[in-house]
């Protein structure tokens, strides 16, 4: 696991509060964020705590947490 995906699942988890152990990559969204509305929120609260933007049609596309991390991995190693 690099340090970007720890730092992510870490975020994830206080989020959601869960155990880290729950946010695997496997793992739909939609099992840790009940409603879209947090959804967002979340989204949002990773986006600033990584310096990161993520648009609309690229996390339309997110369907698992490892989807989430994979998009903002690529963002990361995007910012210079």
């Amino acid at each position: 696991m690099t340090d970007a995906m720890r730092r992510l699942v870490e975020k994830i988890a206080e989020i959601t509060r869960r155990p880290s152990e729950d946010v695997r990559g496997d793992r739909p969204l939609r099992e840790l964020v009940q409603d879209s509305f947090s959804l967002v929120e979340m989204v949002i609260e990773l986006q600033e705590t990584f310096s990161v933007q993520i648009n609309q049609s690229d996390f339309a596309r997110v369907v698992t947490v490892g989807d989430l991390i994979t998009l903002f991995e690529s963002r990361l190693s995007a910012t210079p």
